[in-house]
């Protein structure tokens, strides 16, 4: 069974605008993978939004990553690490959706999504800002 949307509040802010934008989008584009679980859409179309998902993410961390850099942020290879993970995670997701698509790889990879936006905004991109806006 399909997740319930994530609701956008702004404990996701993280003070920082063009990453909070992101988030945001992030956000807007999980909601959409859950509402075509939702609907059962077609294969094509939920693999459609993975991709478009797994593209966000790579800009979004290429962005996440340059502000870190450019503040000279001291944790920033464990910050980096947990991206790679994500991507390798949501990667390895997407292609056993693609290859078994009633196998439950859908909401695993909603889980792995959803985990993903609450425990790492909140967490490590709030301390990240925290110390690069000083």
């Amino acid at each position: 069974m399909a997740r319930a949307d994530i609701e956008w509040t702004d404990d996701f802010l993280i003070g920082i605008a063009e990453l909070d934008h992101e988030h945001r989008s992030l956000v807007a584009d999980i909601n959409r993978l859950h509402g075509a679980l939702r609907a059962h859409d077609e294969r094509e179309r939920i693999q459609e939004t993975l991709g478009e998902i797994l593209a966000r993410l790579q800009a979004h961390f290429a962005l996440e990553e340059t502000v870190m850099k450019e503040n000279g942020y001291a944790h920033y290879g464990a910050h980096k690490a947990e991206h790679e993970a994500l991507l390798d995670t949501f990667t390895g997701f997407m292609v056993r959706f693609e290859q078994e698509p009633g196998t439950g790889a859908g909401a695993a990879i909603e889980e792995v999504v959803d985990e993903w936006i609450v425990e790492h905004i909140l967490t490590s991109d709030k301390k990240m800002s925290l110390m690069v806006k000083g």
